[in-house]
């Protein structure tokens, strides 16, 4: 794997004239890279730089530590190893696919790509960092990069681009109490520790320490958000770019109720006092999952789990449990890993009263200090197929079909938002107003693609759209710059769907799929992640790729890379055609990142936030305090309790049907048994015996 990685490397520099080698000192020792020129301009890159110790052993589950020295010269020519992947977002990404196949625990590392003045070693450029997304349970800092256009779109433009891993799932993001103070929240400490290492070496690389940028999309996007809102980022990062995601989210900083990732929740599923749901992660798995299954199922162990943790025990307090798990816990397994996170989630973020403080607004009103670039796509989740509504091969819907789904939204979604845990009459208060918003129509029908494409729309306003409004309506409250946008760009080329499936006439081996997108998208819009395609590639995101990429698409990636990197270096995004006014309380516009730009009045996608911001808000704090009399024995419990509730529920009645088919099968066969015996000739009455008497 190494020796392919080697040619790919020596494959890429040969295209574009690798000129030298250049070491360069930093705190920990020497560290070598290449330099290239790339159409004139001269890039260095450094690749696999590790930026603190590997944690693992003793360094699991707590925050990274400073990495040590070393004694000889380190070569940075190729990425460090991803860390662990929880979701197969990525397995097949188009750049980083071989890497993947080295994800490991051992992760913590950057790579380093600058401009280089041949005349002026010292010259030093404003820094960009990039934070990948993947929910927190998938991604890493070459997914979905192209090194050449990075060269091309950023760096050749006068910044230093600097990307990084973090801890991912469990191991980035398991939670437990330790006295008063509630520890976790790894994976964001590992961000806090690179940029750190940014403050310290990058001078060395001819990055500026003093204008960094963090910039992050989906879950990169809501750590970027609260990196620029933490007490214990004060000097890392003097600006943020926000794309399409945001620490107000639901998803993003747990709110109410036990964190899906706690020790003593997690426990419980590898102790099999909980059980994953084997129709979620077939789903999330897909057709890999049977011959995944098979290897685990023949270790007969409970959760999909291949290594038995033998050193959990009853009566462990949190800190014992930890300590076994930080021995003991075996991630080897995609499928044990998965399936995990398929039952649990977004790995979300927790309030430690230190490097996350609060959540919801207060955490924006409270911490806004520094000038952020933000936004949203038109349609984040215009992408989402009907299968993820169960609204696939179906047309007409009854309107139980409609209100189960809306429920099911408001419930995962924007329940997440509430600053506490809600009664089941709010839900359902906040699901028919949602309804009559959404998907009411003049005949009382419910298409099955209409309603698909409401419910998209219907999640990206709850998960991104009013997330961001409420965010940048706390930085304007403080006076802080705000640029706010919309990406509204369509492609004029199809957009192709890449998939591998398994079929079982081929075996185990995946099969290659290209397809353009499906009808049920029925709104043409630009979803989430496609600007992504326009910075690091030319029209390649996860498993959508642009094709062809024209002159249209390139124009669109030339307008959407000057401005990031013109605010980048000067905090304005405005170009020399096109000013960019900051969204303010005298001025509120904000731009259509489309082909031509736009300028819009107003909050984006006005009025879509205010019903969730106002609206539903209002609705949770009314009712929430009238309702207790309402409340049904399920009342109090969250929505995993509620789910398990259920699951043992279904479980207990289908015991006591069982036990009344057997007694009537029983039953059956008893009478059948007592009928065929009053039928036999042996006990026909003896009518032809004569009786006589003897004298």
């Amino acid at each position: 794997m190494r020796n392919l990685l080697l040619i790919s490397i020596l494959g890429w520099a040969n295209c574009q004239l690798l000129e030298k080698s250049r070491s360069v000192w930093v705190e920990q020792g020497l560290v070598r890279g290449n330099i290239y020129n790339i159409d004139g301009v001269h890039i260095q890159i450094f690749r696999g730089i590790p930026y603190a110790e590997p944690p693992i052993g003793d360094n699991r589950f707590k925050p990274p530590v400073k990495k040590t020295r070393w004694h000889q010269e380190l070569p940075a020519i190729e990425y460090g190893p991803p860390c662990l992947q929880f979701m197969d977002f990525h397995k097949n990404d188009k750049f980083a696919k071989m890497n993947m196949d080295r994800q490991s625990e051992d992760c913590l590392y950057l790579n380093v790509f600058s401009p280089y003045d041949t005349d002026d070693e010292s010259k030093s450029y404003p820094i960009l960092v990039w934070i990948h997304g993947g929910s927190f349970l998938a991604g890493s800092a070459d997914t979905g990069i192209d090194m050449e256009i990075i060269a091309a779109n950023i760096v050749s433009k006068g910044v230093a681009f600097v990307s990084i891993n973090y801890r991912l799932g469990p191991l980035g993001f398991i939670n437990y109490q330790n006295g008063d103070k509630l520890e976790g929240n790894f994976g964001i400490w590992d961000m806090v520790m690179a940029l750190q290492w940014i403050q310290s070496n990058m001078k060395q690389f001819n990055g500026d320490p003093a204008r960094v940028t963090v910039m992050g999309e989906s879950a990169g996007g809501a750590a970027v958000s609260l990196l620029a809102l933490s007490p214990k980022t004060t000097g890392l990062l003097h600006q943020a770019i926000i794309m399409s995601g945001s620490a107000m989210a639901g998803w993003a900083i747990h709110r109410h109720s036990q964190p899906a990732y706690s020790v003593d929740n997690l426990v419980a599923y590898f102790r099999c006092e909980k059980w994953i749901n084997e129709e979620d992660t077939k789903e999330v798995v897909g057709d890999e999952y049977q011959h995944l299954a098979q290897a685990v199922m023949r270790d007969s162990l409970c959760n999909y789990q291949n290594v038995k943790i033998d050193c959990l025990h009853n009566d462990m307090n949190q800190l014992g449990k930890l300590d076994c798990l930080q021995k003991e816990l075996n991630f080897s397994s995609p499928l044990f890993r998965k399936a995990l996170a398929a039952e649990l989630g977004v790995s979300k973020m927790v309030v430690d009263g230190e490097l996350v403080p609060s959540s919801g607004v207060s955490l924006a009103r409270n911490n806004a200090r520094i000038p952020i670039m933000t936004g949203v796509a038109r349609k984040e989740w215009g992408h989402k197929k009907a299968m993820f509504y169960s609204m696939h091969q179906r047309d007409d819907l009854k309107r139980s079909d409609v209100e189960e789904q809306v429920y099911r939204i408001i419930d995962n979604s924007f329940h997440e938002t509430a600053s506490e845990k809600l009664y089941n009459s709010t839900i359902q208060l906040i699901a028919n107003a949602t309804i009559s918003r959404y998907l009411e129509t003049p005949t009382n029908e419910f298409v099955a693609d209409q309603v698909v494409g409401a419910l998209q729309k219907l999640e990206s306003d709850i998960e991104f759209v009013a997330p961001c409004e409420r965010e940048v309506a706390a930085y304007v409250e403080k006076n802080v710059p705000v640029y706010l946008y919309s990406f509204d760009y369509v492609p004029k080329s199809p957009i192709l769907e890449s998939e591998r499936k398994i079929y079982s006439l081929f075996g185990a081996k995946p099969v290659d799929l290209k397809r353009t997108e499906k009808s049920e998208i029925l709104e043409k819009a630009a979803f989430h992640g496609l600007d992504h395609a326009f910075i690091f590639t030319r029209g390649y995101s996860s498993n959508f790729e642009i094709t062809p990429f024209t002159k249209r698409e390139e124009t669109m990636s030339k307008i959407l890379c000057t401005m990031l990197t013109n605010f980048v270096k000067t905090g304005d995004p405005s170009t020399s055609r096109f000013s960019w006014p900051i969204f303010s309380a005298n001025s509120t516009q904000h731009v259509s990142l489309n082909v031509p730009l736009k300028l819009l009045e107003g909050e984006i996608h006005f009025p879509d936030a205010q019903f969730w911001n106002s609206e539903a808000e209002l609705i949770t704090r009314y009712i929430s305090k009238d309702s207790e009399s309402d409340l049904g024995p399920d009342g109090e419990l969250t929505n995993e309790e509620r789910v398990q509730l259920l699951a043992y529920r279904r479980s207990w009645y289908a015991l006591w049907v069982l036990v009344i088919i057997l007694s009537l099968l029983i039953w059956s066969f008893v009478g059948y048994c007592a009928y065929r015996k009053s039928k036999s000739t042996r006990n026909r009455p003896y009518d032809n015996i004569l009786i006589t008497k003897q004298t």
